[in-house]
C-alpha cells in the first residue's frame, strides 16, 4: 500500500520547501497540485504553461492532461502567479526546474524530515498518491481519471487505498451488527 499524507502534512512538507528556496516550493506545489510522476515535473519547460493551463504530456502511455492552474487564498496552495514569473524569467526550450529527478526526490526527503514525516512518506510519488487519495472523495472516478491522465479505471485504483480509520468504523458496523 502506498502512504498517503493529510493536506495538513502537505501544508508542513511545502512550508519546508518553502524555506529552502521559492523554486523548491513551487515544483513541489506543481507536482502535488498536478499529481505529476518525478520526472514530469522537473521536465517541464514554459511552453507546458498555455494559457492559464498546465499541458502534460503524461509518461507511462498516459494520457496528456490539461489542468487549470491554481489560484488559492492558501500561499502555499497558489502556484499561478508563482509559475507565469518562472516562465517569465525561463530561456525558451530549457526547463523550468533544472534539477535531476534523484535531486528532487533527495528535496523531498529533507522537506519530509524538516516537516516531521515518516521517512517513508518521503518520496515526491507520494505527492500523487496524496492528491489522488483527496480528490477521490470530491469528485466522480471519470473526473479524476481525466485530471491524473489514467487511459482507465483500474491504473487510476492503484492509487486509490482505503482509508484504515473508515474500515475500522465499518467492520465496527458491521461485527456490531451480529444479533447476540
Amino acid at each position: 500500500m502506498a502512504h498517503v499524507l493529510e493536506i495538513e502534512q502537505i501544508l508542513a512538507l511545502l512550508t519546508a520547501a518553502k524555506k529552502h528556496s521559492e523554486q523548491a516550493w513551487l515544483l513541489t506545489t506543481v507536482t502535488f497540485i498536478h499529481a505529476l510522476r518525478a520526472s514530469e515535473a522537473v521536465g517541464l519547460t514554459a511552453d507546458n504553461v498555455i494559457g492559464e493551463k498546465l499541458v502534460v504530456k503524461r509518461l507511462k502511455n498516459s494520457n496528456p492532461v490539461e489542468d487549470d492552474l491554481l489560484v488559492h487564498a492558501n500561499s502555499l496552495l497558489n502556484e499561478r502567479d508563482a509559475l507565469f514569473d518562472l516562465c517569465l524569467k525561463t530561456p525558451p526550450n530549457q526547463r523550468l526546474f533544472p534539477i535531476t529527478r534523484r535531486t528532487f526526490q533527495r528535496w523531498i526527503h529533507r522537506f519530509g524530515e524538516e516537516a516531521g514525516l515518516p521517512e517513508l512518506y518521503c518520496h515526491p510519488h507520494t505527492l500523487k498518491h496524496s492528491i489522488l487519495d483527496y480528490l477521490r472523495e470530491k469528485m466522480p472516478l471519470e473526473e479524476l481519471q481525466d485530471r491524473s491522465g489514467h487511459k482507465s479505471l483500474d491504473s487510476l485504483r492503484v492509487y486509490l487505498h482505503p482509508k484504515k480509520t473508515v474500515v475500522d468504523q465499518k467492520i465496527r458496523e458491521a461485527l456490531g451488527s451480529i444479533a447476540l
